[in-house]
């Protein structure tokens, strides 16, 4: 069973992630399976005004009609008008649009695959789409991951209307939040069984998943030092998932005890853990993701949520965030007997840094557009605890006392504020 120590969130945030756990999350033992002959598969669409987020796309039976099995709802579903396909005299398992997001490819391309356990000897191909026209190749952990399950050599990814003599669609194993099979488990053990372990790699018992390395040039993300500094200190191994082969990663986040890792797509890897592993999320989010909800329901995990974020402005999924060691991440370590990360990564001067570096994304990134996705609707009120609980940090910034800008130099309103503190002084 699944186990959350809500103790680091704001209130608000934890009392709505509580809300996801409580909501109904069906566990289904059997899956349904499609088969039909002269049957087409189409690649992904993209139709302006849409809602779904790869377009259109899936099976069209030979009559026509859609199979409504083949699409998942607000991602991709539904067919578009398509001319003379390609005939392949081939018996086929249908396995959705390959993703090129490795978060998504994990909860949305794979959950298809546990057909490929059945080890059927009739099908000829394993077919994956892409966008219409797109060409792409296919490698690193996304290669790994079907070479991994023994299909590489029998994978195909098509990027125009193919019909094929019988196409078999399988039922995803996991679509968010509403259910799950245990057969889409078996997908990733399957993977982690076919590991076969170099004496080379080092086993930890603790990791930390960074991502400094990979959130080092998209001018999105500050603070992220602070934090390998804080884990480092403390005995985790310090690991950039994105640079370690497949395999490996499988095989030391199998070994570890203790797996820590910001919050995002990046703890979505623990599809590949043991169940019942301890995790530690460095939420970088006001809201709560429901992939990882689920992830953790399906795995068991031991899980402690942490609100190590400066949160100021409403933005995307991409930020800018600041991340570091806040009171709430204080708290924790006091509670743990951690030791807190060095002092320059806890100084004014260096949150200060941050927050001209977060401002100065800000607006390179929304101008003078205010952004309000409409999931915030639903919390608001986290929104606003999350600026009052960040605000302390940097009311002088915000309440236009201090330049954080290169422009505000040049700004009167700057200029008034000195010549006030000027007086003050004297």
């Amino acid at each position: 069973m699944h186990k959350i120590d809500y103790r680091y969130l704001r209130p608000k945030k934890a009392a709505w992630l509580k809300t996801m756990y409580d909501a109904p999350f069906a566990l289904r033992e059997e899956l349904s399976v499609w088969r039909g002959e002269n049957a087409v598969i189409l690649p992904a669409r993209e139709i302006p005004g849409e809602e779904a987020l790869f377009g259109r796309g899936g099976v069209v039976e030979e009559t026509g009609q859609y199979v409504a099995l083949s699409g998942i709802k607000n991602r991709i579903e539904n067919s578009y008008p398509f001319e003379s396909p390609e005939y392949r005299d081939e018996k086929v398992v249908y396995c959705g649009f390959m993703v090129n997001h490795w978060g998504h490819f994990l909860v949305e391309a794979v959950t298809r695959l546990w057909y490929a356990l059945r080890n059927d000897t009739s099908i000829d191909k394993y077919v994956f789409t892409l966008n219409e026209n797109e060409e792409r190749e296919i490698r690193g952990n996304y290669k790994e991951f079907l070479v991994l399950l023994n299909i590489w050599d029998k994978i195909e990814f098509i990027n125009t209307p193919t019909r094929y003599r019988e196409v078999v669609v399988p039922e995803c194993a996991f679509f968010c939040p509403e259910y799950y099979s245990p057969k889409f488990l078996e997908i990733f053990d399957a993977l982690a069984e076919n590991v076969k372990a170099d004496p080379q790699w080092p086993v930890y018992d603790r990791i930390y998943f960074t991502r400094s390395h990979f959130a080092k040039e998209n001018g999105l993300e500050f603070g992220l030092d602070s934090l390998d500094n804080f884990f480092q200190k403390n005995g985790f191994a310090i690991l950039a998932p994105e640079k370690i082969p497949l395999p490996q990663m499988i095989y030391t986040l199998r070994h570890a005890k203790v797996v820590a890792s910001m919050s995002g797509s990046t703890p979505h890897n623990m599809l590949f853990a043991n169940n019942g592993q301890q995790l530690i999320l460095m939420e970088r989010l006001v809201m709560n993701d429901d992939h990882q909800v689920c992830i953790n329901q399906m795995r068991q995990l031991q899980v402690t949520p942490i609100d190590a974020s400066f949160h100021i402005y409403p933005v995307d999924f991409c930020g800018p965030y600041i991340l570091g060691c806040n009171d709430i991440l204080q708290q924790y370590i006091a509670d743990h007997g951690m030791v807190a990360p060095d002092p320059e990564y806890t100084s004014e001067k260096y949150l200060g840094k941050c927050f001209k570096q977060y401002m100065h994304s800000y607006q390179e990134n929304y101008r003078n557009r205010w952004f309000m996705a409409d999931w915030y609707t639903q919390i608001t009120d986290s929104l606003w605890e999350a600026y009052q609980d960040s605000y302390r940090y940097f009311h002088a910034y915000l309440d236009g006392e201090k330049p954080y800008l290169r422009e505000h130099y040049f700004q009167i309103h700057y200029w008034k504020q000195w010549l006030k503190q000027l007086f003050r002084r004297s």
